[in-house]
C-alpha cells in the first residue's frame, strides 16, 4: 500500500475548474488539512460502488471514533463532504482515507475561499 499526498486547491467564487485526481485501491491518500477545513468530491464513472474509508484519529473520554465511511455509487456517483481539522487530522495534520475500489474514482480537494 502506497502514500499519495493530495494538495488541496484553493475554492474560488469565480466558478474555477478544479483538477481531479484518479483514486486507486490499496493506497492511502493524504490531504494536509488547513485551520478551515477541507472539502473533498469524489466521482464515479466505474462500474461497482465505493467505499471510502476516513480515518478518524481522535478519541472522545478515551473512547476511539468510528471511521467515516462514504460509498459513492457506480458509473454516476457524485459525493462531497466538508471535514474539519479539529475531527479528521492526525498529529502530523493530515486527513486520511482510502477506497476498495478505483475503477473511474476520482477526487478533487479544496480548501477555503483563497
Amino acid at each position: 500500500m502506497g502514500d499519495v499526498r493530495l494538495t488541496p486547491q484553493d475554492l474560488k467564487s469565480a466558478g474555477e475548474a478544479v483538477t481531479r485526481t484518479a483514486i486507486s485501491a490499496g493506497n492511502n491518500y493524504q490531504v494536509r488539512v488547513p485551520p478551515g477545513g477541507v472539502v473533498l468530491n469524489w466521482r464515479k464513472t466505474g462500474a461497482g460502488a465505493a467505499t471510502i474509508t476516513i480515518v478518524t484519529p481522535n478519541t472522545v473520554d478515551g473512547l476511539a471514533i468510528a471511521e467515516r465511511t462514504i460509498t459513492v455509487a457506480a458509473t454516476t456517483g457524485d459525493m462531497w463532504g466538508i471535514y474539519r481539522r479539529e475531527d479528521y487530522a492526525n498529529s502530523s495534520g493530515d486527513l486520511v482515507f482510502a477506497t476498495n475500489e478505483g475503477t473511474g474514482l476520482t477526487c478533487a480537494v479544496g480548501q477555503g475561499m483563497g
